[in-house]
């Protein structure tokens, strides 16, 4: 059975104030006030709200007696059972038309919150569902087999994952069309098993100039596919800064190693050392981007060569690694990579 909460009962009795010239107070199903535009009588049993709820019908109060106040005190049903009463204090006549007004926007707010309940338990099954898919060590019952049927996903078939990042706000309707799940706030991921939808989505997510996307290789395990946009999506927006899509079969080296470097700790200290500065971190970029070709680097910055030459010293002596020397080259990529999170 649905409960009305203090919370909810104040934030109903503050609202409908700003509009009803009278004082609104809101019981429980006890009969105990829970909110009230009377802050004091919050928490004691009014009189009127307990003789609504024993009749099963709206109470008038004539006078004003020790323990009520004169009004009309209507009851609060929800599926033939009483969640509460509402009461307005005033004169009868007054204070009627008004109660049911009050009721209506109570009755209206509890669905809305039920509605509200339920799409984030569906939510909240539909995530944990997922994390148990990328869970390295779960292996695929007849249970989890038949669950992952309900979402459209076909344990028993490979698929390719899309994991798509949004600077803020996530579109789900561009993805309407398949399988897929918000791993976090601004994120979706697609769960792709028809070889022929791949390049299908890639058509329909090149409209978005904003979003990163990174693409899996075919596996036979959620979890591995997952894993590998994660990677890949670090090499995207650690590497490029014009790039918006990347395959892990395209970067797979760099980024299983990468990710092998962070487990051990190797560049992990150090991939912070660029992190204040966005300047340096583009013009490495640029300049890997352009295969160290000094011209091609500056002409993409807009800069002259020399400004690009004093960007690269400067970052020779921020990390102790020099750009122009290959092996520390390799070791500032992985600094790149790694300070993504």
């Amino acid at each position: 059975m649905y409960e009305l909460t203090p919370k909810q009962a104040q934030k109903i009795v503050n609202k409908m104030m700003k509009d009803i010239p009278y004082n609104i107070n809101i019981m429980d199903k006890t009969g105990i006030i829970i909110g009230s535009g009377n802050k004091k009588r919050i928490g004691t049993l009014h009189h009127g709200a307990v003789a609504a709820i024993k009749q099963k019908k709206i109470v008038p109060i004539e006078k004003d007696e020790e323990f009520v106040k004169k009004g009309i005190n209507l009851p609060i049903e929800w599926n033939d059972d009483i969640l509460g009463v509402v009461g307005i204090s005033g004169e009868i006549k007054e204070t009627s038309p008004f109660g049911k007004l009050v009721k209506s926007t109570v009755l209206l707010l509890i669905e809305q919150s039920i509605a509200s309940e339920k799409e984030n338990r569906r939510k909240n099954i539909k995530h944990d569902f997922f994390n148990l898919l990328i869970d390295p060590t779960t292996i695929y019952t007849k249970d989890i087999t038949d669950q992952a049927l309900f979402y459209d996903v076909h344990l028993n078939k490979p698929s390719q994952l899309v994991y798509i990042e949004f600077p803020k706000n996530v579109n789900k309707s561009i993805v309407n069309n398949y399988p897929f799940f918000q791993p976090y706030q601004n994120t979706l991921c697609v769960v792709v098993q028809e070889p022929n939808n791949i390049k299908e989505l890639q058509e329909q997510l090149a409209k978005y100039q904003d979003v990163f996307i990174s693409i899996s290789k075919i596996n036979d395990k959620i979890a591995d596919g997952f894993l590998q946009t994660k990677l890949a999506l670090k090499v995207l927006k650690g590497l490029f800064f014009h790039q918006k899509v990347i395959f892990y079969a395209d970067c797979e080296f760099i980024a299983d190693l990468s990710y092998s470097l962070r487990k051990i700790k190797k560049t992990a200290p150090q991939s912070d050392l660029l992190e204040t500065n966005d300047e340096l971190i583009k013009t490495l970029q640029a300049y890997l981007n352009c295969n160290m070709n000094m011209n091609e680097t500056a002409s993409q910055l807009i800069v002259h060569r020399n400004t690009l030459n004093y960007r690269l010293n400067r970052i020779h002596k921020i990390t102790g690694k020099d750009p122009k020397n290959i092996l520390d080259l390799l070791e500032l990529i992985f600094m790149l990579i790694n300070r993504i999170k």
